[in-house]
């Protein structure tokens, strides 16, 4: 595929590789489309300045679209899991901690505020931030599970010291997903080195250039982007 950037006469042909399928694209898209209304419901429900809003019909209606929003929300990793068992487990185990984490979010810093990659070790399909974002939301999404199901159907019901705990979680949960969210957002829509992300969750392809470079370890192998990384250190220092 070629492509004219502006400026320049001569076009730039680009190697497109899959990355994301397309229920993988629609499931992430339906996550944030349902997400953002539960924040903000939520964060009516939560602030005390906001509280004026969750008053009457307002609020009859505030809590019917965080209801809804959160059925649709808690269902979609489910649903995915039977459409796409294989896919699910693979990038499950993908978000786990490797060692070479520890690397990249110590170099994170420079890489991010100074564009230095340099220093960034060898990542696989998702770097050590994106993991970190996936095991937030999954997290997050069992906590919104054990805490909102009983509040929805165990409200007098349950003792109110364990309701009080159940709306504290709830509550934290909320805050460590919407500060992640943020930080994703950022990212993924205006942070200028990050402009691939948005490109593979909208069309499901990332640059073969894009991919070796920040993505060494799924698009060469393991060993190999090791090689390649050991080689380019041993080559800064001898500079």
């Amino acid at each position: 595929m070629t492509v004219q950037i502006k400026g320049r006469p001569e076009a730039i042909a680009i190697q497109w590789i899959p990355k994301y399928t397309f229920v993988e694209r629609l499931g992430h898209w339906l996550h944030t489309a349902t997400f953002i209304p539960l924040a903000v419901t939520g964060m009516a429900l939560y602030f005390p300045f906001l509280q004026p809003l969750a008053q009457g019909e307002a609020g009859l209606f505030l809590r019917m679209v965080h209801r809804i929003a959160a059925v649709i929300f808690g269902l979609l990793p489910i649903v995915y899991y039977v459409l796409q068992p294989r896919r699910f487990i693979m990038h499950t185990r993908e978000f786990l901690p490797r060692k070479e984490d520890i690397g990249w979010l110590k170099a994170a810093p420079a890489y991010y505020l100074l564009g230095k990659h340099e220093a960034m070790p060898p990542q696989g399909r998702f770097n050590a931030g994106e993991k970190m974002n996936g095991l937030v939301m999954i997290v997050t999404w069992v906590a919104f599970g054990l805490t909102g199901i009983p509040m929805w159907f165990g409200k007098g019901v349950i003792p109110p010291e364990l309701f009080r705990w159940l709306v504290i979680f709830h509550d934290l949960a909320m805050i460590v997903a919407v500060g992640m969210f943020l930080v994703h957002l950022y990212l993924a829509v205006a942070h200028p080195l990050m402009w691939a992300g948005l490109v593979s969750m909208r069309f499901g392809v990332i640059s073969a250039e894009y991919a070796a470079e920040h993505h060494a370890k799924w698009y060469y192998g393991p060993q190999r982007a090791m090689e390649i990384w050991e080689a380019k250190k041993q080559e800064a220092a001898q500079h």
